[in-house]
């Protein structure tokens, strides 16, 4: 079996999991993305599925624009739409990359749902792979961070699924040779300031004292093994100490401190901050431990971490919820069912106007509304839940049964929320 037969056998062997009708391709025009699309153009044909082929310019490049053109052009020669969507970087921004990559992610998300899309491909090779578990090791990750890059996830909404992690850079490369076809090499890849591209640069070092990428791919396995006994001992300690509340706070019994091992309970802890915050990542080792010291002593009252709230209860138990500041506002909605602030299952009984938004309670929301809503019980935790407002006056507050055209619901129970650390 040539080249070209085993790269068109593996792709075939990693789409077989999907009976979508149609898929979506993030292309950028590099030599990974265009060896994906090639081989995606041919199994589209070869399965009668359609494919949709989508690019964004971040606007961090001048050659950006010049990529955008050759992808179209190449995705309509071999006859797939293509659409570009653009990026505008924001004027404070603190790791560019990794505002760069949640912005792409969020564009296409809500691209594939306007397309009916349900699936987008995205073109990471083993040597990615690689790269990614070895900057993850030199920033101090744990066991979850050695795993490396899921195959399939789900984010926003869309199913993300990586075909190639079985296929090195250059394989596909040399396939784009052997057809004669062309891609456009991103500069940055050779800029050494970008942990990435050092990672890229040692890996043949590594291999003179016999560290290849067999070797490290296997020790991600090994770690994704080893994740899942220790998620199955976090789920037992979140089952004897955690208590999930009907307005999304969660009580933490401190005892989970004294009777569990260290990576236990910051594990647990992990998932609880994730969904709460409706964040993909979790806090950094060192600000967890931090917290963890915080909440533990016994003068402790309050204090915040990546948008959630800690707050003493009692000398045995904190309770963790929303940090009104952080949810944001929303008003061009393309639908009257949407998810909001990451956890939120939000139903509009009409279509907003120009001046009406969902946004927190927050403070000023609830005095507005204290009077009005007489003895019913108040919990801090209502003034990040959302609520719909008409230029600043509040309309309808849920959590209050307050006003018309807004209901909502957690879009968990108990056991989707232990889901926040098991499967991501």
């Amino acid at each position: 079996m040539n080249l070209q037969e085993k790269l068109k056998y593996e792709f075939q062997n990693q789409m077989d999991k999907f009976d979508d009708d149609k898929i979506g391709l993030a292309v950028s025009g590099g030599g990974d993305s265009v060896g994906m699309l090639v081989l995606a153009s041919e199994w589209a044909k070869l399965n009668s599925k359609k494919i949709y082929v989508v690019t964004v310019n971040h606007h961090l490049r001048k050659e950006a624009i010049e990529e955008v053109v050759f992808t179209r052009k190449f995705a309509k020669k071999l006859g797939h739409s293509h659409s570009t969507l653009e990026w505008q970087r924001p004027s404070q921004v603190g790791n560019l990359q990794s505002q760069a990559s949640l912005a792409r992610k969020r564009l296409i998300s809500n691209w594939a749902k306007k397309n009916k899309i349900k699936t987008v491909l995205l073109a990471h090779t083993i040597d990615d792979q690689v790269e990614t578990i070895l900057m993850r090791f030199s920033r101090g990750s744990g066991v979850d961070g050695l795993i490396g890059m899921k195959k399939l996830i789900e984010m926003n909404g869309i199913l993300w699924f990586r075909p190639l992690l079985n296929i090195t850079r250059n394989n596909l490369r040399k396939f784009l040779v052997l057809k004669k076809l062309n891609w456009v090499e991103d500069p940055t890849n050779e800029e050494r300031k970008y942990l990435r591209v050092k990672s890229r640069n040692i890996i043949s070092q590594l291999r003179e004292i016999g560290i290849n990428t067999d070797l490290i791919v296997n020790t991600s396995v090994r770690m994704e093994n080893a994740k899942k006994v220790l998620n199955d001992v976090a789920v037992e300690a979140f089952n004897n100490f955690i208590t999930l509340k009907k307005w999304g706070d969660i009580e933490v019994n401190k005892d989970i401190f004294n009777y569990c091992r260290e990576d236990t309970f910051l594990r647990t802890l992990a998932g609880i901050i994730k969904g709460i915050s409706g964040s993909i990542y979790r806090p950094r080792y060192k600000e967890l431990i931090n917290f963890v010291e915080d909440l533990n002593n016994k003068n402790f009252k309050a204090r915040t971490l990546s948008g959630v709230l800690a707050r003493a209860i009692s000398q045995s138990k904190v309770v963790l919820r929303r940090e009104p500041s952080h949810p944001l506002c929303v008003s061009n909605l393309k639908s009257k069912n949407f998810i909001w602030d990451g956890r939120w299952l939000v139903f509009l009984s009409k279509t907003l106007t120009k001046s009406e938004y969902i946004g927190p309670l927050g403070d000023i929301g609830y005095q507005q509304i204290k009077k009005k809503v007489g003895n019913k019980i108040y919990n801090e935790c209502f003034l990040s839940t959302p609520t719909l407002f008409k230029k600043d006056k509040v309309i309808c507050s849920p959590a209050f049964k307050f006003g018309n055209g807004l209901s909502c619901k957690l879009q968990y129970k108990k056991k989707q929320f232990i889901n926040c650390f098991i499967t991501h």
